[in-house]
């Protein structure tokens, strides 16, 4: 309030409404405070008066004693006076953060500020003498922070004086601020050498003044210039304190500069909106790190709190935020301003209610005593909403790590300050910890508290203490984001996260608890510590970033909706950041013990890819201190003979090298080097031979496991053959899998042809060759796609299907009809249609397309039919452009685009059916063929790209199918010629069964193809001749007129102008004619097909098909097995079926065994099937002791392999064989 005479008389309304805009303005979420120091000067003295108490409210809002402000005029200029209470903690200068209703004015220490308005620096002394003259006046004013040698205590800033020097035209707003240090040095000078007169520095120190802020206006569009002095103890003078230039002192402890000062040389600069403070520092090894503060303010009412999605703290940091990563943005593509690391530091300034932390549709339940967990968690929450929002964003423009501090009100024991900590190691994936301020009474400091029993790393650790330069593993997450990917050790993190989107995505069943995502990363390390070839692996707890060899490995389980009971994966990685992630002998050595193990275990392999292929090195011992052999030691230009070492260096290195003397006729003896060997390994070719050996592991993991490639950053070489020969392949969109880098092709070609690594092996030329099945554009969604995947494959191999409950009814009609060509992704996955869905024949949203790049012509992915897994092939009815680019290397190269027609078997479509056939037997998945072809292309081009053996590799991949296989021909579809031969149910007819459509068509030709051979225009005739009473009728006149010439001649013609009449008619008789072979009825009929299903139906009809093929495969793989797989597929069913068939006395059999429910219920009883099973494996043990008896050495091992059997087997066993063993021997 106001003390001097002279004010204006308002209204108690109109007072009020001038009360809420300074309230306003005090509060406002904007920079105002250069435009309120614009005003300083202003010739309306009311409006300068309440401009001066904005802004001193403004500057010390949350610690403000209410009601202290005063103002006085002085001839010098405007002087303002008011109160406010520091926290009186010894070690801490920290300001207590008081509300502004705090009535208790004896709460905290109290000390004063003055503020000063100036003209010129004339006026200084005389200025500073009154101002103090007025604070001694007032009776409630102390100066508790004065020790007897007038020296202020280091419990802060002490008393405050604020200097403006108001008016554009004085001398020190001339001095312009352009950024010249000499400028400014000049300005902080003049003002030092103010402050340093004795009559005033004398008077300052006495009244506890620990701290003066200059302030600068200048005029209109440039910011005023602010400097800060403080008392040097040592100089026994005031002195600038370069931190606090730009920045008001009762600001600079919520942001927290002190913990800057382990900086040198720090550069500032303001954002555009004056919103954030920004340092830019150079940390160890050249890192360029920025430090961006910023101060939160929120006004009292929030517009529009219903409608907020997020908590009103969330909402108030995710703006800020906002701006200043758009400023990072100006920064993103300046290589001199761009940094390599950002922290962000935010204050919320006021204190915070409980229902400010979350959104208005949670309900807030707080337990008494647990008040800290719960807090804990809502602020948890509060980071993962701004880290969804913002976290891609600010990973990409290199922010590491954010920070916000705040206060917490009106919740008990859990008020007080409270700090959210978020490191953002991969955009996608965040690490939060929260923590309390508290006193800790030993150091007598406020101190970083977890309040969860998982602490954080900064728990215990000082609040004031300075920041550290990056820890190693933050440098290497640096090092990753600089080969643009992910640091491996933060993988297992992603696949968490990853996870948890999958349980709340709500596609399962609407269950989105997280209780059930329970996720456990192992590590991976060789047994011994210099392990090697051979050496078995085991799980270890090591702390991450200690590796030593560059690659690391986890055994993960993790719980899945397919498997909620948990399952296990192995992920084996690059180290990118050991070694720029290359293959030595070591790391090679890693990788088959890996590919090993999972051979082993059957399960899933999956390999994250972030490599520069096999090592290149050399003997750094022998580079260090060879010497050269000139033919003139004067000369270097003629040349050299040979490389040597004196006596003395090979006496230290010979081991490395192989060398012969050499005695020169000086006497001089060198060591003429021939072979360098080097003491290190993995220097050269064991480097190749290595790769080598994972070539042939992970190639035969393919055949043996599961395997999956993920190429999260560039692959070299041996990297770009492990994406190959894993088969299974993941690219990101942005890195290449290439054999050689571009600029040795360069050299190699002796001119600049390539121009990046992308060109060579980017997705354009990797997912259109079939090498690449997925492109996804960051890692969580690689990571994604990597569980999508797993979704599909049972959890090892052998293992059960990975079935769930289905959310789209097995039961519905398929809805999706073609009309004229049937659209296979739209069969497949449905399809939408005026906003109505049209579901077609798999599951909604179940089916994941592979390969989608290359061959267009032919469509294969993975779906669900009523939650089952299954592999689906189906064909493009649509003609396709197939895009072949041209080779920069070659001259005359150009770019061609090569039709393919629909429903037809090219060379590559042909190669990328066989491919798939093989990578879903090895999923062990159902397979689904939607069979729409009319053939395969055989023109001569096609026949040298090898369409015959592509064809021929289908039938192979076909007959070794181990899992059911239906082939349907769609609605509207057809099956001609080779196609069908390729897919017939004969080639494998264990596992596949053919069905056709009502509509669809089956044949060796095509119609029109097929009466161009036998309904030739002869035999069109002579249909006519036989139908036609027309032509009847004139071959009869013409037989009466044989001897009247004129007459046969005229009939002879009408003859032949009747049949060019019916000629075309005829033709479609014939068409149709054969068409009528080519019907569903007649392929069931004949037997190709085992039954016509109509379109509608065929959901359902396959589901429960499906269902029943399942349950028979499974017992039929236990019979086989119990029979020592001496039984066949077709012997072992026929078993089955005469064993149910025997359960079920006096029914009739065929019409019993088509019954699914009668066979599921017995197939549920396995003591209806137990006994015949056992006898088989009685039978098996019999014929294996008689083959043992045939072979007399075979017979004399028998007492060994029987005394080894009994040792292993369990005691109660034991003796019951030993009882039966005797009892057999004594019959």
């Amino acid at each position: 309030m106001f003390t001097e005479e002279g004010e204006r008389t308002y209204t108690p309304r109109r007072k009020s409404a001038i009360d809420e805009r300074m309230e306003d303005l005090v509060n406002a979420p904007l920079a105002v405070e250069d435009a309120l120091v614009a005003l300083f000067d202003h010739s309306d003295h009311t409006l300068q008066r309440r401009v001066v108490e904005t802004y001193v409210r403004r500057l010390y809002q949350t610690y403000l004693v209410k009601g202290s402000v005063r103002m006085q005029w002085h001839r010098s200029g405007l002087i303002a006076l008011w109160r406010f209470s520091e926290e009186s903690t010894a070690s801490s200068s920290l300001l207590t953060v008081l509300s502004d209703n705090a009535k208790d004015d004896n709460n905290g220490e109290k000390r004063w500020g003055a503020m000063v308005i100036l003209k010129s620096l004339h006026f200084l002394p005389t200025a500073v003498s009154a101002a103090l003259k007025e604070t001694t006046h007032a009776s409630s004013y102390t100066t508790e922070g004065v020790v007897p040698s007038g020296l202020v205590t280091p419990t802060g800033f002490g008393n405050m004086l604020h200097l403006a020097l108001a008016g554009v035209y004085h001398p020190m707003s001339l001095l312009q601020d352009s950024g010249d240090e000499d400028q400014a040095q000049e300005r902080v000078s003049k003002l030092a050498k103010a402050l340093k007169e004795e009559k005033l520095g004398s008077s300052l120190r006495v009244a506890g003044i620990g701290m003066i802020s200059c302030l600068i206006q200048r005029d209109e569009g440039r910011a005023p210039m602010r400097h800060c002095f403080h008392w040097s103890s040592v100089n026994q003078c005031y002195e600038e304190e370069p931190f606090l230039r730009h920045v008001e002192p009762p600001l600079s402890n919520f942001l927290e500069l002190d913990k800057l000062k382990g900086y040198k040389e720090m550069q500032y600069a303001p954002s555009r909106d004056r919103q954030w403070h920004m340092y830019t520092a150079i940390d160890k090894a050249a890192i360029r790190r920025m430090f961006l503060r910023t101060l939160v303010r929120q006004p009292k009412s929030v517009d529009g709190k219903g409608e907020l999605t997020t908590s009103i703290t969330a909402n108030s940091v995710v703006k800020s935020l906002m701006g200043v990563l758009e400023e990072l943005e100006l920064h993103a593509h300046d290589a001199m301003a761009k940094s390599d690391h950002v922290h962000m530091f935010l204050c919320v300034l006021r204190a915070q209610e409980l229902s400010d932390l979350v959104t208005n549709s949670k309900k807030v339940e707080i337990t008494r005593g647990k008040e800290d967990v719960a807090v804990a968690e809502f602020l948890r929450d509060l980071a993962y909403q701004v880290h969804d929002m913002l976290g891609v964003r600010m990973h990409r423009l290199a922010v590491g790590e954010w920070e916000i501090r705040f206060r917490l009100d009106s919740v008990g024991v859990a008020n007080g300050a409270w700090r959210i900590v978020v490191t953002n190691p991969t955009g996608h994936t965040c690490i939060v910890h929260i923590y309390r301020e508290v006193q800790d009474p030993n150091k007598q400091e406020v101190v970083y508290q977890s309040p969860l029993s998982v602490t954080g790393p900064l728990d215990g650790v000082p609040v004031a203490a300075r920041y550290q330069s990056l820890n190693i593993i933050e440098r290497k997450r640096l090092i990753a984001r600089r080969n643009n990917t992910t640091y491996c050790y933060d993988f297992p993190l992603v696949f968490e996260t990853s996870l948890r989107r999958i349980w709340t995505s709500g596609l399962h069943n609407g269950d989105t608890s997280n209780d059930k995502v329970k996720f456990k990363a192992r590590e991976l390390i060789f047994s011994e510590k210099q392990g090697t070839w051979e050496t078995p692996l085991v799980t270890a707890e090591r702390a991450v970033a200690t590796n030593d060899v560059g690659m690391v490995a986890w055994c993960m389980e993790m719980s899945t909706p397919e498997f909620p009971g948990g399952r296990t994966i192995l992920v084996v990685a690059n180290d990118v950041t050991h070694n720029a992630g290359s293959f030595g002998t070591r790391e090679d050595a890693f990788f088959a013990s890996v590919t090993d193990l999972a051979c082993q275990k059957k399960l899933p392999l999956i390999y994250l890819a972030a490599n520069s292929g096999a090592r290149i090195g050399v003997a750094a011992e022998v580079k260090a201190c060879f010497k050269v052999g000139w033919f003139d030691e004067l000369s270097p230009d003629r040349g050299f003979q040979y490389l040597y070492f004196t006596p003395e260096d090979y006496k230290l290195i010979g081991p490395s090298v192989i060398a012969h003397e050499l005695k020169l006729e000086s006497g001089e003896i060198r060591w003429i080097i021939d072979d360098i060997i080097g003491k290190e390994d993995g220097l050269g070719v064991e480097n190749l031979s290595g790769s080598g050996a994972i070539a042939g592991a992970y190639s035969r993991a393919y055949q043996e496991t599961f395997t999956l490639t993920y190429v999260t950053g560039r692959t070299v070489g041996i990297g770009a053959y492990l994406a190959r020969l894993g088969m299974r392949c993941i690219q990101r969109l942005d890195q290449p899998i290439i054999l050689t880098g571009y600029s040795a092709l360069n050299k190699l070609l002796g001119r600049e042809v390539y121009s990046s690594h992308m060109q060579l092996g980017g997705p354009k030329i990797m997912a259109t060759n079939g090498v690449v099945h997925l492109t996804v554009s960051d890692d969580l969604e690689g990571v994604s796609a990597i569980l999508k995947w797993l979704s599909y494959i049972p959890p090892y191999i052998g293992g059960p299907l990975p079935i769930v409950k289905p959310l789209d009814p097995p039961d519905r009609p398929v809805e999706y009809a073609p009309e004229n060509s049937c659209d296979p992704r739209a069969a497949i996955r449905g399809v939408e249609d005026n906003g109505r869905w049209l579901g077609g024949l798999f599951d909604k949203e179940s089916f994941t397309e592979t390969l989608e790049g290359w061959a267009k012509t032919v469509v294969t992915g993975r779906a669900k039919l009523g939650g089952i897994p299954v592999g689906v092939i189906a064909v493009e009815t649509q003609t396709v452009m197939q895009v072949i680019p041209a080779d920069p290397g070659q001259l005359d190269s150009a770019e061609r685009v090569v039709p393919q027609a629909g429903q037809v078997w090219f060379p590559d479509s042909a190669c990328k059916t066989a491919q798939s056939l093989l990578d879903f037997n090895k999923e062990e998945l159902p397979l689904f063929i939607l069979a729409n072809w009319r053939g395969f292309s055989g023109g001569q081009r096609d026949l040298f790209e090898g369409i015959l053996q592509a064809g021929s590799t289908i039938v192979e991949n076909l007959r070794t199918y181990r899992q059911p296989v239906f082939v349907y021909i769609p609605k509207t579809g057809e099956l001609r010629g080779g196609a069908w031969v390729v897919v017939d149910s004969k080639i494998n007819s264990d596992e596949v069964e053919m069905y056709a459509e009502t509509t669809a068509k089956g044949g060796v030709l095509e119609p029109e193809g097929m009466i161009e051979i036998k309904f030739r225009t002869k035999d069109l005739l002579e249909c006519m001749h036989r139908l036609d009473p027309n032509l009847i009728s004139l071959k009869i006149k013409l037989q009466e007129a044989k001897d009247d010439h004129p007459r046969a001649e005229v009939i002879r013609q009408q003859i032949k102008a009747r049949e060019k009449q019916l000629l075309p008619f005829y033709k479609q008789i014939a068409i149709r004619f054969a068409e009528l072979h080519d019907t569903s009825v007649r392929m069931a009929a004949k037997g190709v097909v085992k039954k016509v299903i109509r379109w509608e139906e065929s959901r359902t009809f396959f589901y429960k098909r499906l269902n029943r093929r399942l349950t028979e495969s499974s017992l039929i793989k236990d019979v086989r097995y119990a029979a020592g797989n001496n039984l066949s597929h077709k012997s072992a069913l026929s078993l089955i079926k005469d064993w149910f068939l025997a359960s079920k006395v006096g029914d009739s059999g065929e019409e019993l065994w088509k019954d699914d429910a009668a066979f599921f219920s017995w197939k549920d009883d396995p003591s209806k099937f137990e006994c015949h099973i056992q006898e088989l494996r009685a039978q098996k043990v019999c014929r294996q002791l008689l083959d043992i008896g045939s072979s007399k050495e075979e017979l004399q091992a028998l007492p060994e392999g029987l005394a080894a059997l009994l040792e292993k087997v369990q005691p109660s066993m034991r003796s019951e064989l030993v009882e039966k063993l005797r009892k057999v021997l004594n019959s």
